[in-house]
Protein backbone atom coordinates (compact mmCIF):
# COMPACT_ATOMS: atom_id res chain seq x y z
CA UNK A 1 0.00 0.00 0.00
CA UNK A 2 2.46 2.05 0.59
CA UNK A 3 4.63 1.81 -2.54
CA UNK A 4 1.57 2.06 -4.22
CA UNK A 5 0.85 5.63 -2.52
CA UNK A 6 4.62 6.72 -3.28
CA UNK A 7 4.19 5.74 -7.36
CA UNK A 8 0.91 7.05 -7.43
CA UNK A 9 2.21 10.98 -6.05
CA UNK A 10 5.13 10.38 -8.30
CA UNK A 11 2.81 10.20 -11.13
CA UNK A 12 1.19 12.85 -10.39
CA UNK A 13 3.41 15.40 -9.45
CA UNK A 14 5.51 14.61 -12.89
CA UNK A 15 2.38 14.71 -15.14
CA UNK A 16 1.15 17.27 -13.02
CA UNK A 17 3.87 19.21 -13.84
CA UNK A 18 4.31 18.15 -17.45
CA UNK A 19 0.49 18.73 -18.34
CA UNK A 20 0.95 22.47 -16.69
CA UNK A 21 3.76 23.18 -18.65
CA UNK A 22 1.97 22.32 -21.65
CA UNK A 23 -1.18 24.36 -20.97
CA UNK A 24 1.07 27.81 -20.25
CA UNK A 25 2.76 26.83 -23.52
CA UNK A 26 -0.87 26.07 -25.05
CA UNK A 27 -0.97 28.90 -27.26
CA UNK A 28 2.89 28.70 -28.66
CA UNK A 29 2.41 25.18 -29.29
CA UNK A 30 2.96 25.19 -32.69
CA UNK A 31 5.38 27.18 -32.68
CA UNK A 32 7.91 25.25 -30.38
CA UNK A 33 7.06 22.13 -32.48
CA UNK A 34 8.11 24.48 -35.45
CA UNK A 35 11.29 25.41 -33.82
CA UNK A 36 12.05 21.64 -32.77
CA UNK A 37 11.42 20.72 -36.41
CA UNK A 38 13.40 23.33 -37.53
CA UNK A 39 16.29 22.64 -35.33
CA UNK A 40 20.33 22.58 -36.92
CA UNK A 41 21.04 18.80 -37.32
CA UNK A 42 24.40 19.36 -36.76
CA UNK A 43 24.20 20.79 -33.35
CA UNK A 44 21.54 17.97 -32.88
CA UNK A 45 24.06 15.62 -33.93
CA UNK A 46 26.82 17.49 -31.52
CA UNK A 47 24.43 16.96 -28.56
CA UNK A 48 23.78 12.94 -29.22
CA UNK A 49 27.43 12.40 -29.34
CA UNK A 50 27.99 14.26 -26.06
CA UNK A 51 24.84 12.31 -24.80
CA UNK A 52 26.80 8.85 -25.47
CA UNK A 53 29.74 10.20 -24.55
CA UNK A 54 28.00 10.81 -20.82
CA UNK A 55 26.89 7.62 -20.30
CA UNK A 56 30.25 5.86 -21.34
CA UNK A 57 31.18 8.64 -18.68
CA UNK A 58 29.20 7.05 -15.52
CA UNK A 59 29.79 3.72 -17.38
CA UNK A 60 33.38 4.04 -16.01
CA UNK A 61 32.56 5.91 -12.70
CA UNK A 62 30.41 2.97 -11.49
CA UNK A 63 33.40 0.43 -12.31
CA UNK A 64 35.97 2.24 -11.29
CA UNK A 65 33.78 2.46 -8.01
CA UNK A 66 33.00 -1.76 -7.57
CA UNK A 67 36.40 -2.26 -8.01
CA UNK A 68 37.17 0.20 -4.91
CA UNK A 69 35.30 -2.47 -3.08
CA UNK A 70 37.21 -5.18 -4.88
CA UNK A 71 34.37 -6.52 -7.35
CA UNK A 72 34.41 -7.31 -10.45
CA UNK A 73 32.59 -5.17 -13.09
CA UNK A 74 33.46 -5.05 -16.86
CA UNK A 75 32.79 -1.92 -18.78
CA UNK A 76 30.27 -3.35 -20.78
CA UNK A 77 28.71 -4.51 -17.69
CA UNK A 78 28.96 -1.59 -16.26
CA UNK A 79 26.99 0.59 -19.31
CA UNK A 80 24.32 -2.10 -19.32
CA UNK A 81 23.78 -1.17 -15.22
CA UNK A 82 23.47 2.42 -16.35
CA UNK A 83 21.01 1.97 -19.30
CA UNK A 84 19.02 0.13 -17.25
CA UNK A 85 18.90 2.22 -14.65
CA UNK A 86 18.01 5.20 -16.97
CA UNK A 87 15.23 2.90 -17.99
CA UNK A 88 13.72 1.74 -14.74
CA UNK A 89 13.85 5.46 -13.55
CA UNK A 90 11.85 6.71 -16.74
CA UNK A 91 9.64 3.84 -17.56
CA UNK A 92 9.03 2.43 -14.46
CA UNK A 93 7.25 4.29 -12.42
CA UNK A 94 7.07 2.44 -9.23
CA UNK A 95 9.16 2.66 -5.87
CA UNK A 96 11.83 0.09 -6.68
CA UNK A 97 14.39 3.38 -8.82
CA UNK A 98 16.99 2.96 -10.68
CA UNK A 99 19.75 2.64 -8.62
CA UNK A 100 17.92 -0.44 -6.77
CA UNK A 101 18.22 -2.56 -10.03
CA UNK A 102 21.24 -1.81 -10.58
CA UNK A 103 22.66 -2.74 -7.44
CA UNK A 104 20.48 -5.58 -7.56
CA UNK A 105 21.47 -6.74 -11.27
CA UNK A 106 25.28 -5.63 -10.16
CA UNK A 107 25.11 -8.44 -7.53
CA UNK A 108 24.37 -11.49 -9.55
CA UNK A 109 27.20 -10.18 -11.71
CA UNK A 110 29.22 -10.61 -8.43
CA UNK A 111 27.78 -12.19 -6.00
CA UNK A 112 28.60 -10.01 -3.38
CA UNK A 113 24.78 -8.35 -2.34
CA UNK A 114 25.86 -5.71 0.19
CA UNK A 115 29.15 -4.52 -1.13
CA UNK A 116 27.24 -4.07 -4.74
CA UNK A 117 24.46 -1.92 -3.01
CA UNK A 118 26.75 0.24 -0.37
CA UNK A 119 28.57 0.84 -4.02
CA UNK A 120 25.58 1.56 -5.80
CA UNK A 121 24.95 4.39 -2.99
CA UNK A 122 28.64 5.57 -3.39
CA UNK A 123 28.47 6.35 -6.72
CA UNK A 124 25.03 8.50 -6.68
CA UNK A 125 27.32 9.89 -3.56
CA UNK A 126 30.24 10.87 -6.05
CA UNK A 127 28.02 11.79 -9.00
CA UNK A 128 26.13 14.52 -6.14
CA UNK A 129 29.50 15.94 -5.35
CA UNK A 130 30.49 16.18 -9.10
CA UNK A 131 27.71 18.30 -9.85
CA UNK A 132 28.28 20.35 -6.54
CA UNK A 133 31.63 21.05 -8.08
CA UNK A 134 30.67 22.04 -11.31
CA UNK A 135 27.98 24.60 -9.64
CA UNK A 136 30.55 25.74 -7.55
CA UNK A 137 33.30 26.37 -10.05
CA UNK A 138 30.51 28.05 -12.05
CA UNK A 139 29.43 30.24 -9.38
CA UNK A 140 32.99 31.63 -8.84
CA UNK A 141 33.82 31.84 -12.17
CA UNK A 142 30.86 32.74 -14.67
CA UNK A 143 28.09 33.40 -12.14
CA UNK A 144 28.05 37.06 -12.50
CA UNK A 145 26.36 36.73 -15.75
CA UNK A 146 23.06 35.12 -14.41
CA UNK A 147 20.60 37.47 -14.14
CA UNK A 148 18.29 35.50 -11.32
CA UNK A 149 19.86 36.78 -8.10
CA UNK A 150 17.77 33.52 -6.58
CA UNK A 151 20.49 31.16 -8.24
CA UNK A 152 23.34 32.23 -5.57
CA UNK A 153 21.86 31.33 -2.95
CA UNK A 154 20.69 27.93 -3.73
CA UNK A 155 23.84 26.83 -4.96
CA UNK A 156 25.44 27.81 -2.05
CA UNK A 157 22.61 25.94 -0.08
CA UNK A 158 23.59 22.79 -1.97
CA UNK A 159 27.41 23.04 -1.04
CA UNK A 160 26.82 23.74 2.49
CA UNK A 161 24.32 20.61 2.77
CA UNK A 162 27.13 18.73 0.16
CA UNK A 163 30.15 19.72 2.43
CA UNK A 164 28.11 18.78 5.54
CA UNK A 165 27.16 15.11 3.73
CA UNK A 166 31.24 14.46 3.33
CA UNK A 167 31.66 15.12 6.56
CA UNK A 168 29.34 13.13 7.99
CA UNK A 169 31.03 10.50 5.64
CA UNK A 170 34.69 10.56 6.13
CA UNK A 171 34.45 11.81 9.43
CA UNK A 172 35.34 8.89 12.09
CA UNK A 173 33.79 9.94 15.02
CA UNK A 174 31.01 10.75 12.93
CA UNK A 175 30.46 7.62 11.23
CA UNK A 176 30.95 5.20 14.57
CA UNK A 177 27.71 7.69 15.76
CA UNK A 178 25.60 6.68 12.52
CA UNK A 179 26.50 2.89 12.50
CA UNK A 180 25.38 2.52 16.17
CA UNK A 181 22.48 4.50 15.38
CA UNK A 182 21.56 2.51 12.48
CA UNK A 183 21.98 -0.86 14.15
CA UNK A 184 19.53 -0.12 16.69
CA UNK A 185 16.66 -0.70 13.99
CA UNK A 186 16.25 -4.92 15.18
CA UNK A 187 13.13 -5.68 12.49
CA UNK A 188 14.44 -7.81 10.53
CA UNK A 189 18.12 -6.99 10.77
CA UNK A 190 17.62 -4.36 8.73
CA UNK A 191 19.76 -1.46 11.02
CA UNK A 192 22.55 -4.35 11.10
CA UNK A 193 22.76 -4.39 7.38
CA UNK A 194 22.06 -0.36 7.16
CA UNK A 195 24.81 0.07 9.85
CA UNK A 196 27.52 -2.36 7.18
CA UNK A 197 26.85 -0.29 4.54
CA UNK A 198 27.27 2.47 5.54
CA UNK A 199 30.72 1.12 7.00
CA UNK A 200 31.40 -0.15 3.65
CA UNK A 201 30.70 3.43 2.35
CA UNK A 202 32.66 5.50 4.97
CA UNK A 203 35.64 2.68 3.91
CA UNK A 204 36.05 4.64 0.74
CA UNK A 205 37.62 7.37 2.43
CA UNK A 206 40.73 4.84 2.92
CA UNK A 207 40.41 4.62 -1.00
CA UNK A 208 41.09 8.40 -2.22
CA UNK A 209 42.94 7.22 -5.02
CA UNK A 210 39.77 5.45 -6.19
CA UNK A 211 37.22 8.00 -5.01
CA UNK A 212 39.35 10.74 -6.92
CA UNK A 213 39.41 8.82 -10.32
CA UNK A 214 35.80 8.21 -10.24
CA UNK A 215 35.14 12.06 -9.01
CA UNK A 216 37.15 12.63 -12.39
CA UNK A 217 34.73 10.26 -14.55
CA UNK A 218 31.99 12.01 -12.99
CA UNK A 219 32.66 15.14 -13.52
CA UNK A 220 33.37 14.41 -17.24
CA UNK A 221 29.91 12.89 -17.38
CA UNK A 222 28.12 15.83 -16.06
CA UNK A 223 29.95 18.30 -18.26
CA UNK A 224 28.84 16.75 -20.86
CA UNK A 225 25.64 16.69 -19.89
CA UNK A 226 26.11 20.25 -19.94
CA UNK A 227 27.49 20.44 -23.22
CA UNK A 228 24.61 18.62 -24.38
CA UNK A 229 22.15 21.23 -23.29
CA UNK A 230 24.54 23.82 -24.63
CA UNK A 231 24.38 22.32 -28.65
CA UNK A 232 20.66 21.52 -27.99
CA UNK A 233 20.22 25.63 -27.56
CA UNK A 234 22.71 25.85 -30.55
CA UNK A 235 19.94 23.88 -32.03
CA UNK A 236 17.60 26.07 -31.42
CA UNK A 237 19.33 28.92 -32.72
CA UNK A 238 20.16 30.51 -29.04
CA UNK A 239 23.39 30.83 -28.34
CA UNK A 240 23.71 30.05 -24.52
CA UNK A 241 27.39 30.84 -22.53
CA UNK A 242 28.46 28.02 -21.27
CA UNK A 243 28.82 29.58 -17.77
CA UNK A 244 25.55 30.12 -17.17
CA UNK A 245 24.76 26.01 -17.79
CA UNK A 246 27.40 25.21 -15.89
CA UNK A 247 25.50 27.34 -13.17
CA UNK A 248 21.68 25.91 -13.92
CA UNK A 249 22.28 22.47 -15.07
CA UNK A 250 23.25 21.03 -11.74
CA UNK A 251 20.07 22.96 -9.90
CA UNK A 252 17.68 21.52 -12.44
CA UNK A 253 19.48 18.05 -11.69
CA UNK A 254 19.08 18.54 -7.82
CA UNK A 255 15.58 19.72 -8.12
CA UNK A 256 14.94 16.73 -10.43
CA UNK A 257 15.28 14.16 -7.36
CA UNK A 258 12.21 15.58 -5.49
CA UNK A 259 9.57 12.91 -5.78
CA UNK A 260 9.00 12.57 -9.70
CA UNK A 261 9.18 9.61 -12.57
CA UNK A 262 12.97 9.96 -12.58
CA UNK A 263 12.59 13.91 -12.56
CA UNK A 264 9.87 14.21 -15.46
CA UNK A 265 8.03 17.14 -15.02
CA UNK A 266 10.16 18.73 -12.59
CA UNK A 267 13.24 18.77 -14.90
CA UNK A 268 11.39 20.16 -17.56
CA UNK A 269 9.80 23.04 -15.21
CA UNK A 270 12.72 23.86 -13.56
CA UNK A 271 14.83 24.35 -17.28
CA UNK A 272 11.97 26.64 -18.42
CA UNK A 273 12.00 28.38 -14.92
CA UNK A 274 15.32 29.42 -14.99
CA UNK A 275 16.45 29.36 -18.74
CA UNK A 276 13.71 31.87 -19.83
CA UNK A 277 15.52 34.40 -18.37
CA UNK A 278 18.12 34.00 -21.33
CA UNK A 279 16.61 32.54 -23.83
CA UNK A 280 12.30 33.03 -23.28
CA UNK A 281 9.86 30.30 -22.42
CA UNK A 282 9.07 28.92 -25.98
CA UNK A 283 12.93 27.85 -27.06
CA UNK A 284 13.95 26.89 -22.91
CA UNK A 285 10.55 24.62 -23.46
CA UNK A 286 11.43 23.15 -26.88
CA UNK A 287 15.20 22.26 -25.37
CA UNK A 288 14.01 20.55 -21.83
CA UNK A 289 11.80 18.18 -24.59
CA UNK A 290 14.39 17.70 -26.53
CA UNK A 291 16.55 16.46 -23.24
CA UNK A 292 13.57 14.32 -22.40
CA UNK A 293 14.34 12.81 -25.32
CA UNK A 294 18.05 12.06 -25.37
CA UNK A 295 17.14 10.30 -21.47
CA UNK A 296 14.32 8.32 -23.40
CA UNK A 297 17.34 7.42 -25.76
CA UNK A 298 18.83 6.34 -23.05
CA UNK A 299 16.20 4.49 -20.85
CA UNK A 300 15.15 2.69 -24.46
CA UNK A 301 19.09 1.24 -24.89
CA UNK A 302 18.45 0.08 -20.99
CA UNK A 303 15.05 -1.66 -21.85
CA UNK A 304 16.45 -3.03 -24.67
CA UNK A 305 18.89 -4.94 -22.59
CA UNK A 306 16.82 -5.52 -19.65
CA UNK A 307 14.09 -7.95 -22.04
CA UNK A 308 17.30 -9.46 -23.26
CA UNK A 309 18.60 -11.01 -19.93
CA UNK A 310 14.64 -11.44 -19.06
CA UNK A 311 14.65 -13.19 -22.56
CA UNK A 312 17.35 -15.31 -21.94
CA UNK A 313 16.38 -16.50 -18.07
CA UNK A 314 13.26 -17.52 -19.88
CA UNK A 315 15.26 -19.60 -22.69
CA UNK A 316 18.08 -20.90 -19.45
CA UNK A 317 20.67 -18.64 -20.28
CA UNK A 318 22.16 -16.41 -17.90
CA UNK A 319 19.80 -17.04 -15.04
CA UNK A 320 21.86 -15.35 -12.04
CA UNK A 321 21.73 -12.25 -13.65
CA UNK A 322 18.17 -12.15 -14.23
CA UNK A 323 16.50 -13.61 -11.10
CA UNK A 324 12.74 -11.26 -10.00
CA UNK A 325 14.43 -8.28 -8.35
CA UNK A 326 11.18 -8.12 -6.13
CA UNK A 327 12.45 -11.26 -4.46
CA UNK A 328 16.02 -9.94 -3.66
CA UNK A 329 14.99 -6.54 -2.27
CA UNK A 330 12.44 -8.28 0.12
CA UNK A 331 15.19 -10.56 1.31
CA UNK A 332 17.69 -7.51 2.29
CA UNK A 333 18.76 -5.86 -0.98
Amino acid sequence: MKRSITSAIRIVVSFGLLGGLFWMMRDHISEIWATMLSGDLFHIALAVVFLVIMVVMLSFRLQMVFRGEDLSLSLKEAAELTCVGFFFNNFMPTAVGGDIMKAHYAAHFNKKKLKSYASVFMDRIIGMLAILLIAGVALVVDGGRYRASAIRPIVLALLAAGAAGTIAVTNRSMARTVERVLKRFRLRGIGERLGEAYAIVHDYRNRPDVVMRSAWFSVGAQASYCVVIYFLFLAMGRPMNMGNIFLIMPVVIFVSMLPSVGGLGVREYAMVALFSVLAGREVSFAVSLLALSGNFLISIAGGVVYMGWSFNSFSGGRESAVSPAAGDYNNGG
